[in-house]
């Protein structure tokens, strides 16, 4: 992939909490051949969010706005664009990002955790989806051809090294396992990103650590999934502000 500055300046800790399985209980596992790229051996209609590149627009803190064809990769969970020569380029000034709408979807950017989308919205907070097609393991060729899957845990930590794993060359003697994967977060009206637990919840909603901590008790709050998410933000708005 190219990466290319756009003339008009378009162009990762160890917690489970918010991390889920999507695309249903038994998520799709693909098997990329040993020395082969991940995007030639994965299809594309399991590689992008959309099917083809849609008109969308990046707008930057500085006020600037540019509008591309953009699509969402799951590998390395990146937002991609196609310049003019029908390259496949990557936004440069990421630090400067504030948001990106491409067909009725907005993502926000952290340097930390990549690409998130805004799934909803409050007064406080807004949750967030990052969903990626992440390596979970390889495969290498055991006694008489059976091979055998070294590791299947993804945390927020290993996830976010996979920007740069998910699309490399495999080595030659092993196999590579992938398969979405799914983390959450709660993201403040200043653009920060928090993983979805009690204490930063409490963060967002300072004054009120006790009502949230019974109310997350009492309701079993699941911080990978979407509607628990939704419900608890929804509680800490009706608190009020703490004097």
């Amino acid at each position: 992939m190219k990466s290319l500055l756009f003339a008009s300046a378009l162009l990762c800790l160890f917690v489970i909490g918010g991390q889920s399985v999507s695309r249903g209980q038994s998520p799709k596992v693909f098997k990329v051949r040993a020395g082969h790229y991940p995007e030639k051996e994965i299809p594309y209609a399991s590689r992008f969010q959309n099917a083809n590149f849609q008109i969308g627009t990046a707008e930057f803190l500085n006020g600037r706005s540019s509008q591309a064809s953009f699509n969402y990769s799951y590998l390395g969970g990146n937002i991609l664009f196609l310049a003019a020569n029908k390259d496949t380029l990557e936004i440069i000034d990421k630090a400067l990002l504030k948001k990106v709408e491409i067909k009725g979807k907005t993502y926000h950017f952290d340097k930390r955790f990549g690409y998130c989308e805004i799934l909803r919205t409050f007064n406080k907070a807004k949750i967030g989806k990052r969903e990626v097609l992440t390596k979970i393991g390889t495969e290498k060729g055991g006694p008489y051809g059976i091979s055998y899957t070294a590791s299947s845990v993804t945390t927020y930590k290993s996830y976010s090294n996979d920007q740069v794993s998910s699309t490399k060359q495999l080595t030659a003697n092993a196999e590579g396992v992938f398969t979405y994967r799914t983390f959450h977060f709660l993201i403040d009206n200043n653009n920060r990103f928090y993983i979805p637990n009690a204490n930063s919840v409490s963060k967002l909603f300072p004054g009120h650590k006790r009502q949230i901590t019974g109310f997350i008790k009492e309701n079993k709050i699941n911080f990978g999934n979407e509607e628990d998410l939704s419900s608890l933000l929804a509680f800490c708005e009706g608190l009020g502000v703490k004097e």
